[in-house]
């Protein structure tokens, strides 16, 4: 009996025009959406490998040179983007590309392109999670705000249930019904988008497409939780409302509210719930706390003596050059060791504030499904703040092995020589470069992904389960009447 409702509902829809133009317009612009992510993407990934070539090579081929010079030059490491980016962009565009590893310094992420792009362009950008996330729910509730509403107006829900079909039939009926009528339009679409992004990995870093078949399946059940939930909220709506006006008013003030005011509440309250400094304030205090550093580049600062002083008479010598290893060498490294654990406490500091902003920005969810879907779309797709920080602190871990290779080959390569001499006199050999290997970075698996995202994910299905079981609870009233 069910499925008889649902096809007649379904059939119903699909003869009403304004569904067909409707979902139409929403299928030419996801389409339209994902081409040109696809787009992008091809083209980001061609600029990024040869980029990261001309990075190698540059590296490889600097010849003789002394390797703290080579640590000032540095490398870059650039961040990769994974396939489901071309879906749902997240905050790449605000969390930079490529970072800077180079001696004494903690780079962050730079080349942001929304800092290139002008107001209108960042207000106009649309991807295939943006019309999934805002456009079809407006298209669920439209479809949805009269189905019991407008029937119980006219008499003809009651008509259906003197003949004996039960209420709890008719509502699950027409909720079949409007699931067949989204999946029928928008799943062909989602299907060849993912064909796309399939075929586009083919030739693809495979660090980019680990777990990719896992993200997507999982992506693709948090999206069937949210328009389920959606569409038990609009006909729950439109089962209590007195007429289908009340019905539409009340739905779209739910989106107006659910999937535009509460994420941007919830981003506000928490930046001032947990605030963090501005560059300006952490760069400053990063300065300040590092001039207490050995200072291995100022001979005649109090800090760069007292070092070598104490070192010298823990070895019990009396010049550098009598030391067992190279003394600049050694000082660089424990340079960079102190240097390191600022950077840690600063740092570390500020990505705590971070976390903590997004735990209860997410934690808005609990008062509209579009926060946690919007969580875990970005999360699943590779372009999240915590993928970002990922990969920062990957670099970060890369650069502090590459400075401590090449301060290494000092300490034992320029065994009693000067500071002068070391300096501006001892080259390393191009092997040691070959030494230091390509900087590469792993995505975060699933399960990482999943651990991360615990609280939205259990909030988005706590609210499938529940409109599932409000929509239940009123399919055993009694009818209102109209």
């Amino acid at each position: 009996m069910i499925t008889r409702v649902a096809l007649k509902e379904f059939k119903e829809i699909r003869r009403d025009g304004r569904f067909i133009w409707s979902a139409l317009i929403l299928v030419v612009l996801l389409v339209s959406a994902m081409g040109f992510g696809a787009q992008r993407y091809a083209d980001n990934r061609a600029l990024r490998l040869a980029a990261e070539q001309e990075d190698r090579s540059a590296w490889l081929e600097q010849g003789k040179k002394n390797p703290h010079s080579a640590g000032h030059y540095g490398v870059y490491a650039f961040k990769p983007a994974t396939p489901l980016a071309l879906f749902d962009p997240g905050y790449d565009d605000y969390t930079g590309v490529l970072q800077l590893l180079e001696a004494h310094k903690e780079n962050q992420s730079g080349y942001k392109p929304a800092a290139d792009a002008t107001a209108l362009q960042r207000f106009g950008d649309l991807s295939g999670a943006r019309v999934l996330q805002m456009l079809v729910p407006m298209l669920v509730f439209l479809m949805g705000f009269g189905l019991i509403a407008a029937e119980r107006e006219e008499g003809t829900f009651r008509q259906l249930l003197s003949i004996g079909v039960p209420q709890r039939t008719l509502v699950w009926g027409k909720a079949l019904g409007m699931a067949l009528a989204i999946g029928t339009v928008f799943v062909p679409a989602v299907l060849a988008g993912g064909a796309a992004a399939w075929f586009m990995t083919q030739q693809g870093d495979p660090h980019e497409v680990a777990g990719l078949g896992l993200k997507v399946a999982i992506l693709a059940v948090c999206y069937l939780m949210f328009f389920a939930t959606l569409i038990c909220i609009a006909l729950s709506v439109s089962i209590s409302s007195r007429s289908p006006a009340s019905s539409l008013v009340a739905l779209v003030a739910f989106w107006i509210v659910a999937a535009i005011l509460t994420p941007r509440i919830g981003a506000e309250v928490a930046r001032r719930a947990y605030p963090t400094p501005s560059v300006f304030e952490l760069s400053a205090t990063i300065a300040r706390e590092l001039q207490e550093g050995p200072r291995a580049h100022e001979p005649t600062h109090p800090n760069h003596v007292k070092f070598r002083d104490d070192l010298l008479r823990q070895h019990k010598v009396d010049r550098i050059e009598d030391l067992p290893f190279n003394f600049i060498g050694y000082a660089m490294q424990q340079e960079e060791n102190f240097g390191n654990a600022v950077f840690d406490r600063n740092y570390g500091s500020v990505r705590q504030q971070f976390e903590r902003q997004e735990i209860l920005q997410n934690s808005f969810a609990i008062l509209s499904p579009f926060v946690a879907m919007k969580a875990l779309s970005a999360a699943l797709s590779g372009t999240d703040i915590a993928f970002a920080n990922d990969f920062s602190q990957a670099g970060e871990i890369y650069r502090r092995e590459m400075i401590r290779v090449l301060n290494d080959d000092i300490m034992r390569n320029a065994v009693g020589l000067t500071t002068f001499s070391t300096e501006w006199g001892y080259q390393a050999s191009a092997d040691l470069w070959q030494r230091i290997p390509p900087f590469d970075f792993d995505p975060p698996t699933a399960g990482t992904i999943l651990e991360r995202n615990s609280v939205p994910l259990a909030l988005l299905i706590v609210w499938f389960a529940g409109s599932v079981l409000a929509l239940g609870a009123l399919a055993r009233r009694p009818p209102r009447v109209a």
